[in-house]
């Protein structure tokens, strides 16, 4: 039920790139809904320059980029501050300047006392915020609600789950239970092959499950089409008109680099509805 959610982080980091942002609206709506108490962290990413050789118009030109930044990101919580006022909803604001890694470890620090984080999508492949979601799925221990462009109001009304009987999977859907059972539908999706469909029903062990916990659920398998298994799931939740695709999340190691796995990206920069994402 929304009754188990009490606190929900919303992340939002500045770096002046001038981007739309619904990780603010959609986190509020979620909060409202759920009477949960929301942290705001309205971060900015803090510019820094380690030679020593620097002119001081260079070491001048970064300090005022920095202030720039921290302006933005002040204006941009004092917005929060109002909005989640007029939602009826109890926040804390928070406006940490800070270097990249060190901005990592207070989202990890945030995330790991929330029930829940709400943060913005992401297109671009280099960005912070790129680095925010991968660090908060691989080591935050929460789940997280990633959000693309256009979608301000929460709702989860039609759940998709994307199964493949993985650890990670199995994750996603033990967090999301409570919008499961309060879901009106709820199907969940096994992507395959037909080879790997005749030989196995993926869904079938875990709808009694979810019956169980008195989720209005059913199976459907899915030959992987053309545009891959991201490309089938996106297909599908416009089929199912889903508000939330639940899944877990998927990464392999690269030169001691954590790199999101193929599927979970492709959903990251393309998907048209919320993200619910365990690992």
């Amino acid at each position: 039920m929304l009754s188990s959610i009490k606190s929900v982080l919303i992340g939002l980091t500045e770096e002046g790139l001038d981007e739309p942002s619904t990780a603010l609206a959609y986190g509020l709506s979620l909060a409202r809904q759920a009477g949960a108490h929301a942290t705001i962290q309205a971060s900015s990413l803090k510019v820094t320059v380690g030679s020593i050789f620097l002119s001081t118009m260079a070491l001048d030109l970064v300090a005022a980029h920095n202030r720039h930044l921290k302006q933005l990101a002040d204006s941009l919580a004092e917005r929060a501050l109002g909005e989640a006022g007029a939602a009826g909803v109890t926040c804390t604001v928070e406006t940490p300047q800070l270097g990249y890694s060190e901005l990592v470890e207070s989202f990890l620090a945030q995330a790991r006392v929330h029930d829940l984080t709400v943060l913005n999508a992401e297109a671009l492949t280099v960005k912070a915020e790129r680095g925010i979601i991968e660090a908060l799925l691989f080591q935050s221990g929460r789940p997280m609600l990633v959000v693309p462009p256009g979608v301000e109001a929460f709702r989860s009304k039609r759940i998709l789950i994307a199964w493949d009987a993985s650890a990670q999977a199995a994750r996603a859907v033990n967090d999301a239970m409570g919008l499961l059972q309060s879901a009106e539908a709820v199907e969940v999706v096994a992507v395959g092959t037909e080879k790997q469909l005749a030989h196995m029903v993926p869904g079938a062990e875990l709808a009694p499950h979810l019956a169980r916990h008195g989720v209005n659920v059913s199976v459907k398998n899915l030959t992987v089409e053309p545009s891959g298994i991201a490309g089938t799931l996106r297909d599908q939740c416009m089929l199912f008109e889903a508000d939330l695709l639940v899944m877990g999340a998927f990464h392999h190691s690269l030169v001691r680099e954590w790199v999101l796995g193929g599927v979970t990206q492709s959903l990251l920069k393309e998907s048209k509805v919320p993200l619910f994402m365990s690992y």
